[in-house]
């Protein structure tokens, strides 16, 4: 077990949100130093909005969010405009205080559909896609209790998208395998470090099979769990890390080709950064100093550079932080925006201009707000 070392990100800190992977955004037309302007309006989800992700439900070309409605138990699908606007909200009834939503194509049709972590209840929710960026009722997957955290991928190669349920508490991961009809088969648990907060599913030891990581609340560390292509994962790795991490994000964040590890403490007001090697090992961990409260971490490439960035949302901090990966040496501060109640944050060409944008879920207002990306 290794220990981290400490780096404190320049004088400024700062914080943003949210991620995607199913439907990943336009890339940034070449690389350029974007500069962020929020939106005079934003729109309206629900109470206590935690967490978003954008992918182009409808069909239309143009990317849609969808957020996460803590307290409300719903999903809010915002259909964009294609010029950072959005039409009405409509939401949709899930489980007890969905926590988390992730996006694939679960049965099959060639339309996103929806899956959240219902942290209040002991279940997933999956929402088919009409095709029209409208969804049908939520279909319910029991799970252990308190599943915080939830991720999607390939884990045993069939082509179908599987879900990685992380259980809070019972310090376990939980794959449920996609059989490509929108119905999923429980494939069981597997340990992890206490309580994890925060899952993501990538090829870590380059053998072309999905592996899965946890970030843990209950410990100071990240849990590495390799796979073996059928959907079955290996005993639990641990790397050292700051306590109360909770919110996990993957990402190429040094340019070497090899996928990396991000988490930030809320105990600690921090980010870790686990170089990986390529193998399914990662490096000592190198934290650098966040605005208050951070609560997600999320990975996009936002000046198109090739090398992924991050985004730390801090709640208490009221700030979306923008951390530039570079090839050589530590992270660099690359913007700090002000962003009310800001939990999480996704990155997507919302206007159609060829830069990143960022949609914020404001759980203050139960709204999410955008920041349009210029170059």
């Amino acid at each position: 077990m290794q220990m981290p070392r400490i780096v404190l990100a320049g004088c400024a800190v700062l914080a943003v949100l949210g991620t995607l992977t199913a439907s990943p955004a336009a890339a940034v037309s070449g690389s350029c130093v974007p500069a962020y302007t929020p939106s005079a309006t934003s729109a309206s989800a629900g109470t206590n909005t935690r967490h978003v992700v954008t992918a182009d439900l409808d069909g239309d070309g143009a990317q849609d969010v969808v957020a996460a409605n803590l307290e409300a138990d719903s999903v809010t699908v915002l259909l964009g405009a294609g010029d950072g606007t959005f039409a009405d909200g409509v939401s949709y009834a899930v489980g007890s205080h969905p926590y988390q939503t992730v996006v694939a194509d679960f049965d099959g049709d060639g339309s996103p559909d929806l899956a959240t972590a219902d942290f209040g209840g002991a279940q997933v929710s999956v929402l088919l896609n009409a095709g029209d960026g409208t969804f049908g009722a939520a279909s319910a997957l029991d799970v252990s209790a308190s599943p915080r955290a939830l991720a999607t991928g390939d884990l045993d190669g069939d082509g179908v998208p599987d879900l990685v349920v992380a259980e809070q508490s019972s310090s376990t991961v939980r794959v449920l395998r996609g059989r490509g009809d929108g119905t999923f088969e429980d494939a069981g648990q597997t340990a992890t470090g206490s309580q994890p907060h925060g899952v993501v599913v990538g090829d870590f030891d380059g053998d072309g099979t999905a592996d899965v990581a946890t970030a843990s609340v209950g410990s100071a560390g990240v849990s590495v769990l390799l796979g073996d292509g059928t959907g079955a994962l290996g005993d639990s790795v641990e790397y050292a890390a700051t306590a109360r991490l909770y919110s996990l994000a993957e990402g190429d964040f040094d340019g070497d080709g090899i996928l990396d590890l991000a988490a930030v403490s809320n105990g600690a007001n921090a980010l870790d950064v686990l170089l990986g090697s390529g193998d399914g090992t990662f490096g000592t961990a190198t934290t650098y100093a966040t605005s208050a409260l951070p609560v997600a971490v999320g990975a996009a490439d936002l000046d198109g550079d090739g090398v992924t960035d991050i985004m730390v949302s801090s709640l208490r901090g009221g700030s979306v932080t923008l951390f530039q990966g570079v090839t050589e040496g530590q992270l660099t501060v690359l913007a700090e925006l002000s962003a009310t109640g800001a939990y999480d944050a996704a990155a997507a060409d919302l206007d159609g201009d060829g830069v990143r944008d960022l949609a914020v879920a404001n759980s203050t207002q139960g709204v999410v707000d955008v920041f349009k990306g210029t170059c």
